[in-house]
């Protein structure tokens, strides 16, 4: 028939793209590591003066252990260190009890997490910045390991782990996906270190040379923005697994997805205002690691738009195997409506909508991001109830 082979090549690239940005290039990179031996180990991590920056905005239910775990990490820290809070207009207690545990609290009018991150980073008298989340808890020696890399003055920045806690209940499914996203992400950063240096940082937990930090526009993802300020200084970012931070999953299948959509609205911000780092001729294997993991993770999800009906057309030419792609675009189609209209599914089908929800809300922040949409304010998603 006369539209086989055009359906046929729009299928191949609708399948194809994904396929190279979700799994064949983290394959690739993982493969490529096993042949290049891990960075010297530091034989301790510098004892360098030391600001722990924590942006909050109504997190009366989280910030006090937050504090205290960070305060737990820091308690063999050689060095001078602080503890700075930026409370974002919080119309709760987090700044009251942000106080009650001693640390140095910054009110701040309600302007957006950019606005606070860069009021509190004036004020810090630390060589090294820590940024990191309102709710992500500390282990004991997650400072340590997460500046023991900046031993090598080529670091500019080091990005840590964030770990998803375990729960019970209706946020099930969602932290048994967001674990599994975790460990794909760690092992993807821990690869790319090896290379040629990790990607980006994860904003549940970085740091960075004071030196470096730059202005952060309020329309940008912060962690991105602030950890390739090294790369774009001719640094590198490392990657720290054992400096670990855990969270608890977000539940709500709109919340989840609204989030989605604006973290990737502002990431591609991001990319486009940070697009001279893709040019290899400047930052070399860094640049192809910054469109495949970053920019292609966030545009290989509208390629998959028309692969149900490129399919199907295919699938009615008698191939068992474009029969099978269109029943799998099917399934998970209809595994996340049923998610979204609350209906109860059972767990492997809950992680199949979860992945489904992730990918729409990738392709629909890019089709937002391509037609003008910013997002300038910054609104944390709270945890639900289990």
């Amino acid at each position: 028939m006369r539209y086989e082979r055009p359906m046929l090549w729009l299928a191949l690239f609708s399948l194809g793209f994904p396929l190279i940005v979700f799994a064949g290039y983290p394959a690739a990179m993982l493969f490529a590591a096993k042949f290049v031996g891990r960075r010297p180990t530091a034989t301790g991590a510098m004892p360098c003066s030391l600001s722990v920056l924590i942006c909050a905005h109504n997190e009366a239910a989280h910030i006090g252990a937050k504090i205290a775990s960070v305060q737990a990490a820091l308690a063999g820290w050689p060095g001078r260190h602080e503890i700075i809070v930026g409370d974002d207009g919080s119309t709760d207690d987090t700044a009251t009890i942000a106080e009650a545990m001693g640390v140095r609290v910054v009110r701040c009018a309600r302007g957006g997490k950019a606005a606070a991150l860069q009021r509190i980073a004036r004020m810090a008298s630390g060589e090294v910045l820590v940024m990191t989340d309102a709710d992500p808890l500390f282990e004991a020696d997650t400072v340590r390991a997460l500046l023991a890399p900046l031993d090598d003055p080529q670091v500019g920045a080091v990005a840590g782990r964030v770990d998803t806690l375990a729960a019970k209940g209706r946020v099930a499914g969602f932290a048994a996906a967001d674990r599994l996203f975790r460990r794909y992400e760690a092992a993807l950063r821990d690869a790319e270190d090896r290379l040629f240096g990790c990607i980006s940082a994860d904003g549940g937990l970085y740091a960075i040379r004071a030196a470096l930090m730059p202005p952060v526009p309020a329309d940008v993802t912060d962690d991105f923005w602030v950890s390739t300020a090294a790369v774009a200084a001719g640094r590198r970012i490392a990657y720290a697994d054992d400096a670990r931070v855990w969270e608890h999953s977000i539940a709500g299948n709109r919340r989840q997805f609204r989030r989605r959509v604006r973290i990737t609205v502002r990431g591609l911000t991001g990319l486009w205002r940070r697009r001279a780092l893709m040019n290899p001729a400047r930052t070399g294997w860094y640049a192809v690691g910054l469109v495949l993991h970053k920019l292609g993770r966030r545009v290989a999800p509208v390629a998959l738009v028309p692969l149900p009906i490129a399919s199907t057309m295919l699938a009615a030419g008698g191939s068992l195997f474009w029969t099978l792609v269109a029943l799998a675009s099917a399934g998970v189609a209809v595994a996340t409506l049923a998610a979204q209209a609350g209906i109860a599914l059972p767990r492997p089908l809950r992680l199949l909508a979860n992945a489904g929800l992730h990918l729409a809300g990738l392709a629909t922040g890019a089709v937002l991001f391509a037609s003008g949409r910013r997002y300038a304010q910054w609104t944390p998603q709270k945890i639900a109830p289990a």
